[in-house]
């Protein structure tokens, strides 16, 4: 796969990934907590673990192609903690695959 290919697939896997949570922390949880859902944690909250765990290793393998910086790598993995911040990365690495050509 080629450098700009892996950078595009990783932004909207960071982009989803990064939805996720939102609809975890912003929805879910306040089901559970103020609903009495706690069913929507368990559906939303695998869902994102499991979109998580597949960004860290798509990033991980990203980033020993050298495809992307280590710098950078650990800015999309901190990012990938914060709810909002997928935004962020989505267009950080939109910016690095248009550079790379």
């Amino acid at each position: 796969m080629s450098r700009t290919a892996s950078l595009h697939s990783l932004g909207r896997l960071a982009l989803i990934e990064g939805a996720s949570l939102i609809a975890l922390v912003g929805i879910a949880m306040p089901l559970k907590y103020y609903a009495g859902l706690p069913e929507a944690v368990r559906v939303v909250g695998m869902a994102h673990g499991l979109l998580f765990l597949t960004t860290t290793a798509v990033l991980i393998l990203v980033m020993a192609r050298g495809h992307l910086s280590p710098l950078k790598s650990l800015g999309v993995f901190i990012a990938s903690l914060v709810p909002f911040a997928g935004l962020w990365s989505h267009r950080m690495l939109k910016r690095s695959a248009a550079e790379a050509g």
